[in-house]
């Protein structure tokens, strides 16, 4: 039975939608109209206050705040109100709570994520974990109706994909993945471009990230005992447990295959997105191939310091390539090259360039591009599309699409090799049964201690 709780919380989403289908009503009375059409569809006791989505934080650290400022960014249109705030760790909760409370009341505070998913006041709940927690909070934020801001990449694994679209799709929930520069207007103009055939066929795409780390890396500290107030099982999750190092906590965790893929996903995802979404999502890489290794940081990451990937499409070739312990390019230490028969295309955050070939096409230039302005544009298609209902523009199929191809890389790395990719059925092929084999296990690495892709996905808790 429904309690006055769940009646109230379930009006107000209603509210937004309608909210929403009432503005664009609105927009096509005449002017004289619409404030006597406001006050009778909306009492002043609702209008304003009732239209604010209502967030929930799993996640504050770093990346959480920074997406936490936005939220706050967008107070002046009253349009987003976090209530509640969840982080493992005692310090990022509170001091979230504390920033949070510079505008808004001050919302509450949880160490678990289901106790935001179970708040019947919170509309969308915002992911900003470490990877291997991305996907179970999002599939229960939607099997309980709410909206999701989901952290690139969206997965972890290649096998995490269909249960979460599933979820998104069976209870018709809005997901919009931090793949935030899709939202940047000159990346949209250069999609444009490179679709309209500006710079002629494309056959040939580079992307890399290079930094300039010491060889002592993030060094090799002992395990040591569980700091107090830490769950660590908790953090460990569905992942082999393994004793506490602080290396593999909050922003290292970057660096451990159990729970990332290095800069294959952490700046690949970003890459290798615009990518997909320039050259036409509907191409599947058929084959990929990878190589690296740790050849010079001396420290305990088990990601690669140095990895080049190839990705074999029908009619282009894409390439990831990363090295930590030397950044020097002739061009930015991160980038983005399509090299078209017209002329050649490089982009970045800051703008774009295009050089043509002979008899090419005209060079053009676009500079002074902010990247802060790509998140706040990212951050009100969600916004708009919570009220719209409509799917957000990195929406959770794109989303999956762009994991699933840095996944295919830093597979093909940990199997060792070169791999055949059958995209219907989600699973690499080769001649070696005994390596596809590994990678596959790979990409759809088992659940354990409890965790599970089906509900009611952890065992332990409580129904």
């Amino acid at each position: 039975m429904a309690t006055q709780e769940s009646n109230n919380s379930l009006n107000r989403r209603a509210f937004i939608k309608m909210a929403a289908g009432a503005a664009a009503g609105m927009a096509a009375a005449p002017k004289k109209a619409n404030a006597g059409i406001a006050t009778k569809l909306f009492p002043q006791t609702v209008l304003g206050a009732n239209e604010r989505i209502l967030t929930g934080h799993i996640g504050t650290g770093k990346m959480g705040m920074r997406n936490l400022g936005f939220c706050t960014l967008l107070r002046e249109q009253k349009d987003i109100q976090p209530i509640a705030i969840c982080d493992l760790v005692e310090d990022h909760r509170e001091g979230a709570a504390d920033f949070t409370t510079r505008v808004y009341d001050r919302p509450s505070t949880h160490e678990y994520f289901e106790e935001v998913i179970e708040n019947k006041d919170v509309d969308a709940v915002v992911i900003v974990t470490p990877d291997h927690w991305h996907t179970i909070p999002s599939i229960m934020a939607c099997d309980a109706g709410k909206d999701v801001w989901c952290e690139k990449p969206l997965t972890t694994t290649i096998g995490e994909g269909q249960p979460l679209i599933d979820a998104v799709r069976r209870n018709k929930t809005v997901l919009q993945c931090g793949n935030f520069q899709r939202s940047g207007a000159h990346f949209k103009e250069i999609v444009d471009l490179i679709q309209s055939g500006y710079i002629g066929k494309i056959a040939r795409v580079e992307t890399w990230i290079h930094d300039s780390t010491l060889a002592a890396g993030i060094g090799n500290p002992p395990d040591e005992p569980v700091p107090d107030g830490l769950d660590w099982d908790r953090y460990l999750g569905w992942t082999e447990k393994v004793p506490y190092n602080k290396n593999r906590h909050l922003y290292n965790f970057r660096w451990f295959l159990n729970y990332s893929g290095g800069k294959m996903t952490d700046w690949g995802a970003h890459l290798i997105d615009i990518v997909l979404w320039a050259m036409g999502e509907e191409k599947k890489p058929k084959a990929v191939t990878a190589m690296g290794g740790n050849f010079v940081l001396q420290d305990n990451r088990t990601t690669p310091d140095t990895l080049e990937v190839l990705y074999d499409f029908d009619d282009y070739i894409l390439s990831f390539s990363n090295r930590v312990y030397n950044g020097y390019v002739e061009r930015n230490r991160y980038g983005i090259l399509f090299h078209g028969s017209k002329g050649t295309l490089y982009v970045d955050r800051k703008g774009y360039h295009i050089k043509p070939v002979k008899g090419g096409c005209e060079p053009r230039e676009l500079d002074g591009q902010v990247e802060g302005d790509m998140n706040r544009a990212h951050w009100q298609n969600f916004v708009d599309c919570v009220k719209s209902r409509k799917d957000p523009i990195c929406y959770v199929e794109s989303a999956f699409n762009t994991a699933t191809v840095c996944h295919m890389g830093t597979t093909a790395y940990v199997a060792g090799g070169h791999f055949g990719w059958d995209a219907d059925k989600q699973r690499f092929t080769s001649p070696d049964r005994k390596a596809q084999k590994k990678a596959n296990n790979w990409a759809y690495r088992k659940y354990q201690n409890g965790w599970s892709l089906k509900s009611p996905y952890n065992k332990a808790w409580k129904a």
